[in-house]
């Protein structure tokens, strides 16, 4: 069944390892899609600045509807602010010092996302500072986390290493009906508002539309994606995902992000 919405997730999901897409593939088919009326949502833990860097080449790029910093933050093609919720201040600052304390969560990298730009403590000359910028293009340098008066939306936390499922469980212990973290894959854990996620904001996206989860499909590969992906009448994991999200009715596909899964999923939709 062609569904009325579409939405994936960018990195190990539409994205390749490279972070790219082809974008001549997909400004087709995204005009393709807005001829049959059928919307297509970005739903990413990345920043609202990099999406828009990410699909500023395509023509048709005001087709599309980005939720970003994990349901935080729901912005249209054409700039319209749709949703915000932002961490209570003493909470995310109250995570941020626990993170920096808790030997559970040593060595982690932290940065804390506002609306327009992101902060961290990382010195400006290290390696994480540039690597983070390649997804975090506002990135601006801060001696304290904590004193930092912008509205936050998001923590992420990241690590060398790519299994983080023993953090994420502690820090939902710490922070049980205050924060909530979810795996967001390559070893990072994203720190949100308990009721803030990828399903909930495209669940009202969906109410704004008149467009019912059953007629909405999805993609992901990580555990951040796992309730959009239950949530809509065709879900589907990549196959490169986590196993552990592959539950109930969401199916697994044959192509990996590699491979350009989420567009050949479309183009069959478009036959």
């Amino acid at each position: 069944m062609r569904p009325k919405v579409i939405a994936t997730d960018l990195d190990g999901t539409f994205l390749d390892e490279a972070g790219h897409y082809d974008v001549a593939r997909f400004d087709a088919q995204l005009a393709a899609l807005g001829r049959r009326e059928i919307r297509f949502v970005v739903t990413t833990g990345d920043p609202l600045d990099h999406v828009q860097q990410l699909f500023a080449p395509l023509t048709h790029r005001q087709n599309l509807t980005y939720i970003v910093e994990d349901g935080a933050l729901t912005v249209t093609g054409h700039g319209e602010q749709l949703q915000v919720q932002a961490l209570a201040d003493r909470d995310w600052r109250d995570a941020v010092a626990w993170l920096k304390t808790a030997p559970i969560m040593a060595d982690c990298f932290v940065i804390a996302c506002g609306r327009d730009r992101a902060y961290t403590e990382l010195a400006t000359t290290s390696q994480r500072f540039h690597e983070s910028q390649a997804f975090y293009p506002s990135l601006t340098q801060v001696t304290d986390l904590t004193q930092v008066t912008a509205d936050i939306l998001k923590l992420d936390v990241t690590w060398l290493k790519t299994e983080v499922r023993e953090q994420v469980a502690a820090f939902n212990r710490q922070f049980q009906n205050r924060l909530v973290g979810t795996s967001s894959g390559l070893g990072g854990m994203n720190v949100t508002l308990p009721l803030v996620s990828k399903a909930a904001a495209l669940l009202a996206l969906g109410q704004i539309w008149g467009v019912s989860p059953d007629q909405m499909a999805a993609f992901g590969d990580s555990g951040n994606d796992h309730a959009m992906l239950e949530m809509v009448g065709q879900g589907f994991a990549v196959a490169n995902a986590d196993p552990a999200i592959i539950t109930g009715p969401v199916k697994r596909l044959a192509a990996t992000n590699q491979q350009g899964a989420v567009s050949q999923q479309i183009d069959q939709w478009l036959v």
